[in-house]
């Protein structure tokens, strides 16, 4: 073999701007693809509004899709419509909620006003 018949291949500086290149390419059309994507979602107005779970994959759920409210019950293998109502008629149906502070809040009111006033820290 002779030293002629060797050609030198791409510098490691070609090499890195055309990685680069091709990044920056990939970013590009990724953004491109996640902005054309998100236009298409938004007409869907869909939230789940609660879940009771009855049992090992088994669950009771509310789910609001535009102006309806539809229950569905989920198990193993399928769903199940239960129901279907206006958001209105749901919303003029759920009782006021009630504010009453958990027995966990009063324990902890508790363990502070007997905890003995400054922490124990020790500052070096």
């Amino acid at each position: 073999m002779d030293a002629a018949n060797l050609a030198p291949g791409p510098s490691y500086w070609q090499v890195g701007a055309a990685l680069v290149a091709v990044l920056g390419l990939l970013v590009v059309v990724l953004k491109f693809l996640q902005r054309w994507q998100g236009a298409r979602a938004q007409g869907g107005d869909a939230r789940l509004l609660s879940v009771r779970r009855l049992g090992p994959r088994r669950e009771l759920q509310v789910l609001q899709v535009g102006e309806q409210i539809h229950t569905i019950y989920r198990h193993d293998s399928a769903m199940v419509l239960l129901g279907t109502e206006a958001r209105v008629a749901h919303e003029a149906a759920r009782p006021a909620p009630t504010v009453a502070p958990a027995p966990l809040h009063r324990r902890l009111l508790a363990l502070v006003a007997t905890s003995g006033g400054a922490s124990r820290r020790v500052d070096p």
